[in-house]
């Protein structure tokens, strides 16, 4: 799911991370991976889902880690799109829902029903989260938990982001792509429900300059062909009414991803 915010201010300015006063903004950078397994909470209604989620990196010493509540992801629109970048149809991106009769895309949700959510949300610098452009995807990881009270409907979300086998993705309006999502088979985790996609963005070579710097500018750089062509791998797990979502460029660290959360939600009681 494509994620955008606005320019870091603070600590963080010397990093390509697009979003409003970085740590002194409440986001919380860390070096580390270290969880400490809060008391354990009732499946239907846990009390705090941050420490859920745990950097799956085996070197986190090289990140620099960010954590936000729901209601600054609201506040900062992380959920939205970067702009400029349009999909069509707008499930290919836009799959994930609240769970409720009218299958809500939590993604275009308005800002107050997502704030009043109980999540978080958790990437590194290296991530896509956050920028308008410059969309690096070396060495990052991104990934949200969060309690949907009407109960998330996994397998629907995967068969929505599935059915976008051949869409279209434009830059500026002008620069026009392909985007696919095919079945990506993960683990099955034992009181858990799990699927994963494989998503891929191909632009092809420009035949003008103009082209090629808009591809430049989103993603900061072309393939030796002059194209784009990037993949990523994505986790998505229900745990009661705890719906997790996990996005990475390799299929190892997604999976790693999801088996992190199982076992830390397992032990806070959930499932």
């Amino acid at each position: 799911m494509p994620v955008r915010g606005r320019k870091i201010t603070g600590a963080l300015a010397a990093v390509a991370l697009v979003f409003a006063a970085g740590c002194a903004d409440s986001g919380t950078a860390n070096n580390e991976a270290k969880v400490e397994v809060s008391a354990p909470a009732t499946p239907a209604a846990p009390a705090d889902l941050k420490d859920l989620l745990t950097n799956p990196h085996e070197d986190p010493s090289q990140d620099e880690v960010l954590t936000f509540d729901f209601k600054q992801v609201a506040e900062k629109a992380l959920l939205a799109p970067p702009k400029g970048m349009a999909f069509t149809p707008d499930s290919c991106v836009n799959y994930v829902t609240m769970g409720d009769a009218s299958e809500t895309p939590l993604q275009t949700a308005p800002a107050a029903t997502i704030a009043g959510l109980n999540g978080w949300m958790q990437f590194n610098t290296a991530s896509p989260v956050g920028k308008d452009h410059n969309l690096g995807h070396d060495n990052f990881f991104a990934q949200f938990v969060v309690e949907l009270p009407e109960g998330p409907e996994v397998a629907k979300m995967h068969a929505a982001a599935v059915a976008c086998a051949d869409g279209d993705i434009t830059l500026d309006g002008k620069v026009p792509g392909k985007l696919s999502n095919v079945d990506f088979q993960t683990p099955q985790l034992a009181g858990a429900e799990a699927m994963g996609l494989q998503q891929r963005i191909v632009f092809p070579p420009q035949k003008d300059a103009a082209g090629t710097k808009v591809l430049e500018t989103f993603y900061g750089g072309v393939e030796p062909n002059g194209g784009i062509d990037r993949y990523k791998h994505i986790v998505m797990v229900v745990m009661g009414n705890v719906f997790y979502y996990g996005i990475v460029t390799d299929a190892d660290t997604a999976n790693k991803m999801a088996a992190n959360f199982h076992k830390l939600a397992t032990a806070r009681g959930l499932g």
